[in-house]
Formats: structure tokens, C-alpha cells, sequence
């Protein structure tokens, strides 16, 4: 049985017109580069303000994972604030405790698995290594290293993702998930 996160809800606002016209226009975000296309996105509070960022992945229509995302912010217009960040295989996971308003995301493929941590600092995106599992050339065992020295972000990473193995569902860019996503 897969337990997903429930999706956050948001108050409604102009963000939800805004995303959902911004998400109708391929154009504005989608350009296709090297095999690389816009597949589904998230919503989530990387800021703490009430309004949240729109996540999009991007998937390889090679290796059909996603690879990176984009992070956009709603100020009154829709801005870019994270672009092709490292989302190789990930999936993403929120924590309930306001004290951790952003995003934790959590994979990768074969050998080298990370956590990284996304958050809002002064209005700018900001990406914080968390820990790397990576397998040992010669005895192929994994090894684990923490990359930050900040152990309560640590820890609610791992409760988070404990609870919720699979994460939060993303959904695909269509008019169904824009209206059910954004608007409920």
C-alpha cells in the first residue's frame, strides 16, 4: 500500500489565476532543450507566507526520469527563482512543523542517492545539501555522509520521509490537475 503525502492547502489569492494561466502557457516554461521537457509540478510554501511556489519538473525523454526542476515564486508577477535545480530521480516531501517551511527531496539512481533541502532565505531560493548515500567503489556497500552540521534538519528530514515514504504526488500539467491542484 503507497502512502503519499496529502498536498498542502493554500488560501486562496491571485497566485492560484496567475499559476494556473502561467501553467497553460508551455511557451513561458517549456522549451524543450536537450530532450528535456516539463512533465508535472507541486505547490509548496518554500517561504512560510501563505502563498506558495510552483515546482516544475522537468523529465529526459531518454532516461524518462525527472532531472531538475524550476522554482517559481508568485510576488505579484511570476518570477523564476530556482532554475535546473539537481531533481535526478527525487521525490519531494514537506514537514508539518512550521519550523521547516520548505521542501526536503529525497533520491537519485544506481549508486549515489542525496537529501537536499529547499527553502526560501530573503525573498531568494536557497538549496541545502543535507546527506549522500553513496555506494563504496570497492566493497559496493553504501556509505552515508552528512553534508550540513545542522541535525534538526536532519532528523526531520528522515521522520518526514519515515512517515511518508512515497512523498508528495505531483501532478501532471493538464486543465484537470491545474483546476484540482490550484484551486481546491
Amino acid at each position: 500500500m503507497e502512502i503519499r503525502q496529502e498536498r498542502a492547502s493554500f488560501a486562496a489569492g491571485p497566485w492560484q489565476d496567475a499559476y494556473a494561466a502561467f501553467l497553460r502557457a508551455p511557451e513561458k516554461y517549456d522549451a524543450e532543450k536537450e530532450d528535456h521537457h516539463a512533465g508535472c509540478f507541486v505547490l509548496a510554501d518554500l517561504s512560510n507566507d501563505g502563498i506558495p511556489e510552483l515546482i516544475i519538473k522537468f523529465y529526459n525523454g531518454i532516461e524518462g526520469g525527472s532531472i531538475f526542476a524550476n522554482i517559481y515564486l508568485y510576488d505579484g508577477n511570476i518570477r523564476i527563482i530556482g532554475q535546473q535545480v539537481d531533481m535526478y530521480y527525487k521525490g519531494l516531501y514537506c514537514s508539518t512543523d512550521p519550523s521547516f517551511p520548505g521542501v526536503f527531496i529525497y533520491g537519485g539512481r544506481v549508486s549515489n542517492f542525496n537529501c537536499n533541502y529547499w527553502t526560501m532565505k530573503n525573498n531568494k531560493f536557497v538549496d541545502v545539501p543535507l546527506w549522500t548515500d553513496i555506494a563504496d567503489e570497492e566493497s559496493h556497500d553504501m556509505v552515508y555522509k552528512e553534508l550540513t552540521s545542522d541535525k534538526q534538519l536532519i532528523a526531520e528530514a528522515k521522520k518526514v520521509m519515515s512517515l511518508y515514504p512515497y512523498g508528495i504526488e505531483s501532478s501532471g500539467i493538464d486543465e484537470d490537475n491545474i483546476q484540482k491542484t490550484i484551486y481546491t
